[in-house]
């Protein structure tokens, strides 16, 4: 089986971060989303901001690769700045974003994220780790499915 990839933008502007409230799963989470199968991940990565914030953004660097090898998942992480664009508040992907304090992530959030979000303010060289679906994810999933 092939691994399927993701994408996703850490943006951080006077130490607060961007994050968006999916539609799919009522939780908060990084903007970004699956990469098509005729792109880069750093492709997808702009793409997904754009569709799911209104932003453009340059990316900075890829910081981490997160791989589930349960899952077949890898999550490609960058560190990314808004060159252009106007805030969409609601998207057919997203019902709300909203710039959080580091300090004040939401209780309400992706599982990783936290962990990602303090990665891309430390990690000074790209580093790859593995992780595992979370329990609640996993729930999460089986419910929607129903």
């Amino acid at each position: 089986m092939k691994y399927s990839h993701g994408a996703f933008n850490v943006v951080i502007v006077n130490k607060r971060v961007l994050l968006v409230k999916r539609r799919d799963f009522p939780l908060w989470d990084l903007p970004g989303g699956v990469v098509e199968s005729d792109e880069l991940p750093s492709e997808a990565a702009i793409r997904e901001m754009y569709e799911e914030t209104g932003y453009a953004i340059q990316i900075d660097y890829e910081f981490a690769r997160y791989i589930d090898k349960t899952k077949k998942d890898c999550q490609h992480l960058f560190i990314s700045h808004i060159i252009s664009g106007e805030l969409k508040r609601t998207t057919s992907e997203t019902r709300d974003l909203r710039w959080f304090s580091l300090n004040q992530l939401p209780l309400f959030i992706i599982p990783n994220r936290k962990r990602q979000i303090q990665d891309a303010l430390t990690i000074k060289n790209f580093e790859e780790h593995e992780i595992s679906e979370n329990w609640l994810i996993s729930l999460i999933r089986n419910l929607v499915k129903k």
